[in-house]
């Protein structure tokens, strides 16, 4: 009995520091990707880029510059998405709580929407991922 008893306390703490760091991850996952979507896709920026466009893209530099902030803007959307896909899957995860306290009509409307959340977002990530992999090789080719 001792030693269970040892191994569940040890279990909760380590249970609570994962609970911290997730919740201070995930804080600044949402900070970080707010920062960054008032940098770069703030209004006065955009209309700087569009007017540097045609300049910039006379020469690799300028191309590659171009095609980092389009690499920018998609981590950034990746960021959004893949902290919304976490708040579904906290949802889900609550509604399992739901389902455990007795609400079972409640709980699986609600899994059900989180698993129809969940699939929108990874296709999204997807979406996102890919376009940060083709502005990474657009880049490594105006170097090759």
């Amino acid at each position: 009995m001792g030693f269970m008893s040892f191994v569940k306390n040890i279990g909760r703490r380590v249970a609570g520091a994962a609970k911290v760091v997730y919740g201070g991850g995930k804080s600044l996952l949402k900070t970080g990707v707010s920062l960054g979507n008032k940098i770069v896709n703030n209004p006065i920026v955009n209309k700087a880029i569009g007017f540097a466009t045609p300049f910039l893209a006379t020469n690799p530099y300028g191309r590659m510059a171009l095609m980092g902030i389009q690499g920018a803007k998609a981590g950034l959307r990746f960021g959004a998405n893949l902290s919304e896909g976490i708040d579904k899957v906290e949802g889900g995860v609550k509604s399992i709580e739901k389902i455990r306290k007795g609400d079972f009509s409640g709980g699986i409307n609600d899994i059900k929407q989180a698993y129809s959340g969940i699939k929108d977002t990874k296709d999204k990530l997807k979406g996102n991922a890919e376009v940060m992999r083709s502005a990474v090789v657009g880049i490594k080719n105006q170097f090759s």
